[in-house]
């Protein structure tokens, strides 16, 4: 194997297999001079590949420009979507609620944490003040859901639908733009 080898790097030199490889300068090379010389260039490549990766991700992300032109990018897709305020300024979570779906037996349960996009501060502070009401008529809502219907996207689209109108009755300062699901995990 090693006569191969040997036989293999001095054929790709342009020697003869009996004829050991020359250098530029007339110098000949022993095999393991060879062998030392392509391993140094793969570990030089594979560190310079490192570095360089780590560079970009490290910089590349955190580019003013970039950064600015990702912004713009997310501010227009969420007003072409119908979207509130695009710095997400006023949002209400109500954690972890849990509920057993209709028609379960309480065998299974949904436990989901949703976010309440507002138009303003005082929005937010009167849902903090109707935190138990607000609490009572999203689980209102989930109760009534089948598994079908909770675990369907489209249903899933509607079910937001339900909660924001559900809500916009109960408050007074503003409206509720945008319902999102943060954690939906059914069991």
């Amino acid at each position: 194997m090693a006569e191969t080898l040997q036989q293999v790097i001095a054929q790709g030199a342009g020697a003869g297999p009996s004829r050991p490889a020359e250098n530029a300068d007339g110098s000949s090379l022993g095999k393991s001079n060879k062998i030392f010389m392509i391993l140094g260039v793969i570990v030089f490549q594979v560190i310079g590949a490192y570095f360089l990766i780590g560079f970009l991700f490290r910089h590349g992300g955190s580019d003013p420009k970039v950064m600015g032109k990702i912004s713009q990018l997310n501010q227009s897709a969420q007003y072409q979507r119908g979207g509130g305020d695009p710095n997400f300024d006023h949002v209400y979570v109500v954690k972890d609620l849990v509920v057993n779906p209709a028609g379960t037996n309480g065998l299974r349960f949904l436990m989901a944490t949703i976010g309440l996009e507002v138009t303003s501060e005082e929005t937010e502070k009167e849902l903090e003040k109707r935190d138990v009401q607000i609490h009572d008529s999203i689980i209102g809502i989930l109760t009534s859901k089948t598994l079908p219907e909770l675990d369907d996207g489209r249903s899933r689209d509607s079910l937001k639908i339900q909660i924001k109108q559900e809500i916009d009755k109960d408050i007074t300062t503003g409206k509720v733009l945008n319902v999102y699901f943060s954690k939906f995990i059914i069991q």
